[in-house]
């Protein structure tokens, strides 16, 4: 099974929030938008799963700088084979440092995760984040 179409994620979360999103000006997997005078931003990254039976993807620091400013931020990992998983990117944040950012010339600064199972993990750090993951039709 393919990963989630990112439309199809947007419309459920369209209808979650109670509130259109726009995508992001040069943001491929970025969206804003207002919940209740506040403003809500999503990032939607995905994978394919790994022979080592996980998925992974890289957040940048201006992704990470737009989900920051947001009064409400929303990640979600759309995996192959179906599943989506919805975090408080804020909580998720907290496990985010200097220390576990990457540096390299093809991709800058960036963070790298490993998403299985329930968890999220942030490379370079032991704790695990819980998240269950969802079944999505595309």
């Amino acid at each position: 099974m393919p990963v989630p179409d990112k439309k199809i994620v947007i419309n459920k979360l369209e209808k979650k929030y109670g509130c259109s999103f726009s995508m992001i000006k040069g943001k491929k997997i970025m969206y804003q938008g207002i919940v209740d005078g506040k403003q809500i931003v999503i990032c939607t990254p995905h994978s394919k799963i790994h022979a080592i039976g996980k998925g992974w993807f890289d957040l940048t620091t201006k992704q990470v700088e737009l989900l920051d400013d947001a009064d409400i931020a929303v990640l979600v990992v759309r995996l192959e084979g179906g599943n989506i998983y919805i975090v408080d990117f804020k909580e998720l944040r907290k496990m985010m440092t200097l220390d576990n950012q990457i540096v390299n010339p093809r991709e800058g600064e960036h963070w790298k995760f490993y998403i299985w199972g329930n968890n999220i993990q942030v490379r370079g750090c032991l704790n695990k984040f819980q998240a269950v993951p969802e079944r999505m039709i595309s």
